[in-house]
This record gives C-alpha cells, structure tokens and sequence, in this order.
C-alpha cells in the first residue's frame, strides 16, 4: 500500500510539472507579437517603452514586442500609418501634422507633457541680439526639436523665418559636431542630453524647461482604426507602459542599466541625472495632455490657418490610461 502510495505520489508530481509546462509553453505560443517603435538613443527620453521590454513587462501583459530606433517623430508616425508599427512613439507636432493632412493617428499616453528643451549657442554668443544672421543646427522640419528651436527663438525676440538661418542636420551628436565645427552656431537639446553638452562648455541662453510649457513630447500612438479593431492589444499595452514608468521611478539601479544598454552612454552621472529628472517629472498615470496639443495648434495656426479649427480632443483616447486610474494600478503595483 505504501508502495502504491510512493508511487502516486510520484506520477502526481510529474503529471503536475507537465501541466505547468504546457501552461508556460501556451502562454508563451499565446504572446501577441506587436511591432513598436521608439525615436530618441538619448539617455531616459524613450526608457519607458526600454524598460517594459527589458523587465518584460510586455511579455507579462501578453505582448511579444521587439522595440526599433527610428531616430525621428516623424518616421517613427509614418511607421504607425503605414501600419508598420501598431503602436509607437511619437511626439505632439508630428500628430498634429498628420491629423491636419487627414491621418488616423490617436495619442494613447503621454510620458514627457512639457517641452523639455534648452537652446544653446556657442560660447562666443552672449545675446539674443547677437544671433541675427547665424546658422541654426535643427533636425529636421516637424520633429520636436524643430518646434522647439522656433518656439525658443521667438522667445528670444527673433523670427525664425527671417532674423536666422536654420539647417537641417540630424539628430543631437550630428548637431553637436556641426557646432564644433563652427558650422552652425546654436542648436536646441533635451534634459536627457544636457549632461553631454555641458562637458563641451555650450552655454544655454534659454531654458524652456523653467517655463514650463505643455507640450506633447513624448508618448505612445496609434490609429483609431487599431483602437477600434484591437482595443484589448492597446489595452494590454498601455498596461505595461504605465507599470514600466512605475518601475523606472522605483527600480533606479535596473533603470540605469537599461538606460546604459540602449543609449550606450556609460558614464554614471549623467545616467543619474537623467533617472532623477524623470522620475520626478514623469506622472504615475500619463494622460496625453491636451493643452500641450493646443500649444502645438495655435503655433501651426501661423503658417496653416487649418490648425485653429482642430480641437485638441480629437487628437487623445484618454480611455486607457483612465481605466487604469480608476481601477488604482499604480497603488496596486506599489503593495507589491
């Protein structure tokens, strides 16, 4: 009897471990795989979408996501409409752009809701007045760091269109060269890459980020085409968007090494200061901010009239990340 019992016991066990592995190989088999995109190398500025992969955050909500650079709003947008991408990153003057051409595009979340830039010269510039008839460093037109230099400018008294020169030349490193080279002689760049400036002795003549401007500068996008087809997949995703920016404010040494492996930036401080910055300026539940979208419309109005008949709620689906604040997700997270 005792033998029978051993015995029992024995096939209980195995049978048990076989079912478990069948559960874990279904779940895994089940895992939707989803095409994402993010825009920025730059330390921080896209870690949330770096983090949910890399914690594995997507696999938890049952999402297989490899995450791609496109090093552009614009390219990672036309990603999402061209169907490439179902859901990616993105950035307030691209979307704009897009609805005004008579794109599908919806913003699901906003991570970055204020413009989190500083302009910057060469060392020999001390005054706004002295930038007339300089050449600009900008990435190119309907990016962020387009909106940002021309919004900085005429900050400064000066008209984009007719007091400078601005030059398209790529992303921040591309930038920074050209000033070095005497190319250009001012450039914007973000608080995520300030660290890496500051060491070459660039001096910032604005900072946008003191005054606080809403804006749409960083969030995650799709259609309403998708939205409508798959709600459940942007459901899930939002998910793991909004426990990755959970994870980023309270897991820091992980953080920095995710940081670390995507923007291949290893010195310590600056990584430091980046997790500090957004742990503390990224909100818990990131609504995409609708009066950042009206800043980005009344700026567009001035060169498309189109841009002051469209209402900024038509560019959000709050849903979402509502649905996730009424069910308390963050608190949930935080008993843990």
């Amino acid at each position: 009897m005792e033998k029978e019992r051993t015995r029992w016991r024995r096939w209980s066990r195995v049978y048990l471990s076989g079912l478990l592995l069948l559960a874990v190989s279904t779940h895994s088999l089940a895992a939707e795989r989803i095409h994402t995109a993010y825009f920025s190398p730059a330390p921080g500025a896209s870690a949330v979408i770096w983090v949910a992969k890399e914690a594995r955050l997507f696999d938890k909500h049952g999402l297989d996501v490899a995450p791609v650079l496109i090093p552009s709003s614009v390219r990672t947008l036309q990603a999402i409409l061209a169907g490439e991408s179902a859901i990616a990153e993105s950035a307030g003057p691209a979307v704009a752009s897009a609805r005004l051409a008579g794109g599908d595009v919806v913003a699901l979340a906003g991570s970055v809701n204020i413009l989190t830039y500083y302009f910057v010269t060469l060392p020999s510039i001390k005054r706004a007045e002295e930038l007339k008839g300089k050449i600009g460093a900008n990435q190119s037109p309907g990016t962020i760091a387009d909106f940002a230099l021309r919004v900085s400018l005429r900050k400064l008294g000066l008209d984009p269109a007719k007091d400078v020169s601005l030059r398209s030349i790529g992303v921040l490193y591309d930038r920074i060269a050209a000033m070095q080279k005497g190319i250009v002689q001012f450039t914007v760049l973000t608080e995520a890459e300030k660290p890496i400036v500051d060491k070459l002795g660039f001096p910032v003549l604005l900072d946008l980020i003191s005054l606080k401007i809403p804006f749409p500068q960083r969030g995650i996008y799709t259609t309403g085409k998708y939205i409508k087809e798959q709600p459940d997949t942007v459901r899930r995703y939002t998910r793991a968007y909004v426990e990755a920016i959970h994870y980023f404010k309270t897991r820091k040494e992980e953080t920095m090494q995710i940081m670390r492996k995507y923007s291949r930036v290893e010195d310590r401080k600056v990584l430091e200061h980046t997790w500090s910055w957004f742990t503390q300026n990224m909100p818990e539940y990131p609504y995409p901010p609708i009066e950042g979208y009206q800043v980005v419309l009344q700026e567009m109005a001035s060169s498309n009239p189109k841009a002051a008949s469209l209402n900024a709620k038509e560019l959000v689906d709050v849903r979402f990340v509502k649905e996730l604040e009424d069910g308390g997700f963050v608190a949930s997270l935080a008993k843990k």
